[in-house]
C-alpha cells in the first residue's frame, strides 16, 4: 500500500511540475503592418526600438506568410486551416458586382460552430485564455462590441476565458494604450498559471490616428502631414503613420518590461507579426511587390519575431517558410493539446524554434477567387514550393503598365483572359521577371500541385459570369481608388 501511495504522490508531482513550466504564449497581431515597417526588418524612417529588442532577444522569420487580408488570416488563426477548406475565402465586409468578368463563389461567414479552435484545444491543455482588440472573423469589428452586445460566452465559444474591454473608438491612439491595458491586466491576473493571451491590434490600419504631439514630432522631422486619414501614395510614409509605430513600439515595450517586472519574461514565448501585408499606398513594400489584398509578396509575407529565453537562441534568424496556418499545431505541440480529429492543414514550427533550418513541408498555398479591386486583386490562387511561387489568375487580370503609384487608381485595364504568373524568389524577390514562358514544365508542376490543393480542400471556385459586361467593369476598375 505504501508503494502505491508512492507512486501516485510521484504522479501527482510530475504531473504538477509539467503545468508550471508550461511557457506562457503571447500573441501581438498587428493590422496591415507591411514587412519593411520594423526598422529591424528595414524601415530607415524610424527605430523601433522595443520590436528591435526582441529581435536582439529572439528568432526573426524572413519568410514568414499571412493571408493576404485580415478575415482570411484570423481564420486560419483559429482553425488552423487553409480558408479554402471552410469556404470562408472573402473579407466579411467586401462588395459583389453583377457584371464583372468572374462570377465568386459564395461564402461561409462564421466559423462552423463545431470548430475546435486553437484557444480550444489551448484551453483543454490547462491553459487559461484571454483577448483583446480586432475581431473580424464574424458578428461585430471588435472584442470591445462583442462583449457588450453578447457578453463573455460568446467569446467562450471560440475557447477564450476572459475578452478586453479595450477599443479604438474615441480614442487617439488607434486604442493602442487601452488594449495594451487589457493584455498587462490578464498577465498580472494570471502570473501564477499558463496563459495565452491574443493581443489584437487595430493598428497600423488605416485611417491613420496618432497623439498630436507624437505626429508633430515627425513632422518636424520633415515629414508630411497627411490631407486625409485615408491615405495616398504622394504623400508616403506621412507623419502619422510614423507616430502610429512610434506608438505601437511604445506598446510593445510596456508589455516586455511587465513581464521582466513579474520574472515571466524565460517562460514566455512572444509573438509579434502581423495579419497581412502592409497597404502599400501608406507605405512601400520595398524590395517586395505590391502590397495589401495583392498576391505578391507585399500582399502576403509579414514581419515576424518569436522571443522565448528559455528555448531560442537570441539573435537569429530563419528563412525557412512558415504561415499563419502553422500556428494551431506549434501551440499545440508546445501546450501539449488535444485537437481531436480535426484536420490541420499546417506544421509545427517548434523545430525551427529548436535551430532546425527546415520543415518537412511540400508548399504553401493561398486560395483568393474573389475580386478586390482597390487592391488591383482578380480571382486566383497561389502557390509556394521552395524558391519557386506561382500566380494563377482565373478569368482576368488587371493591366498596370504606365500607372505610377502616384495616380492612385486600382490598376489601370481589365485585361481578360486566365493568366498564370511564375517567380524564383531566390533570385527575384521583387517578382519583377514573370518565367513562365521560359519554364512551362515548372508551371506544369506547380499548377498540379495547386489543382490537387483545390480538390482536397474542397475549395470554392469562380466561374465565367455569361452576364459580363467589359465596359461597366472596366469603368467600375478605372474609377476604384486604391
Amino acid at each position: 500500500m505504501k508503494h502505491l501511495f508512492a507512486i501516485a504522490f510521484l504522479l501527482a508531482t510530475t504531473t504538477a511540475c509539467a503545468a508550471e513550466t508550461k511557457p506562457n504564449i503571447l500573441l501581438i497581431l498587428i493590422d496591415d503592418m507591411g514587412y519593411p515597417a520594423p526598422s529591424c526588418f528595414g524601415n530607415t524612417d524610424i527605430k523601433t526600438p522595443n520590436i528591435d529588442a526582441l529581435a536582439e532577444q529572439g528568432m526573426t522569420f524572413d519568410n514568414a506568410y499571412a493571408c493576404s487580408q485580415c478575415t482570411q488570416t484570423r481564420v486560419t488563426l483559429f482553425s488552423g486551416q487553409y480558408p479554402a477548406r471552410l469556404n470562408m475565402t472573402k473579407v466579411i465586409n467586401s462588395r459583389h458586382w453583377p457584371y464583372m468578368r468572374m462570377l465568386t463563389p459564395k461564402v461561409v461567414k462564421k466559423l462552423p460552430a463545431e470548430m475546435h479552435t486553437t484557444f480550444n484545444m489551448l484551453q483543454g491543455a490547462g491553459y487559461v485564455t484571454g483577448m483583446t482588440g480586432k475581431w473580424h472573423v464574424a458578428n461585430h469589428y471588435s472584442a470591445a462590441s462583442n462583449l457588450k452586445h453578447h457578453g463573455i460566452e460568446y467569446f467562450k465559444r471560440y475557447g477564450f476565458d476572459e475578452a478586453g474591454g479595450g477599443d479604438q473608438n474615441g480614442t487617439n491612439d488607434k486604442g493602442v494604450d487601452a488594449l495594451t491595458d487589457d493584455c498587462i491586466a490578464f498577465i498580472e491576473r494570471h502570473k501564477d498559471e499558463p496563459f495565452f493571451y491574443y493581443l489584437s491590434h487595430f493598428t497600423v490600419h488605416t485611417p491613420l490616428k496618432a497623439p498630436a504631439d507624437v505626429v508633430d514630432k515627425h513632422a518636424k522631422r520633415g515629414y508630411p502631414k497627411t490631407t486625409t486619414p485615408w491615405c495616398n501614395f504622394n504623400q508616403r510614409p506621412t507623419a502619422e503613420y510614423l507616430a502610429m509605430l512610434e506608438v505601437l513600439d511604445d506598446s510593445v515595450g510596456r508589455i516586455t518590461t511587465k513581464l521582466d517586472e513579474l520574472g515571466l519574461a524565460d517562460n514566455t514565448i512572444v509573438i509579434f507579426t502581423s495579419d497581412n501585408g502592409g497597404l502599400d499606398r501608406m507605405a512601400s513594400c520595398a524590395p517586395l511587390r505590391g502590397g495589401k489584398g495583392m498576391a505578391y509578396e507585399g500582399g502576403i509575407r509579414v514581419p515576424m519575431i518569436v522571443r522565448w529565453p528559455a528555448k531560442v537562441k537570441a539573435g537569429s534568424t530563419c528563412s525557412a517558410p512558415v504561415h499563419i496556418v502553422d500556428y494551431y499545431p506549434t501551440f499545440q505541440q508546445i501546450a501539449h493539446g488535444d485537437r481531436r480529429d480535426q484536420q490541420l492543414d499546417g506544421v509545427s514550427f517548434l523545430p525551427l524554434l529548436k535551430g532546425s533550418p527546415t520543415l518537412d513541408r511540400a508548399a504553401l498555398y493561398w486560395h483568393m477567387p474573389h475580386y478586390v479591386p482597390m487592391y488591383a486583386r482578380t480571382p486566383c490562387s497561389v502557390i509556394r514550393k521552395g524558391d519557386w511561387k506561382l500566380i494563377h489568375y482565373f478569368g482576368d487580370t488587371f493591366d498596370t503598365t504606365g500607372i505610377v503609384p502616384e495616380n492612385r487608381k486600382a490598376a489601370g485595364v481589365i485585361v481578360v483572359g486566365a493568366r498564370t504568373e511564375l517567380y524564383h524568389l531566390r533570385n527575384d524577390l521583387s517578382e519583377t521577371t514573370d518565367l513562365a514562358a521560359k519554364r512551362p514544365d515548372k508551371v506544369a508542376e506547380l499548377m498540379a500541385d495547386l489543382e490537387k490543393f483545390w480538390q482536397d480542400t474542397d475549395a470554392p471556385m469562380p466561374e465565367l459570369n455569361p452576364n459580363y459586361d467589359h465596359e461597366r467593369w472596366a469603368k467600375e476598375v478605372s474609377n476604384r481608388e486604391r
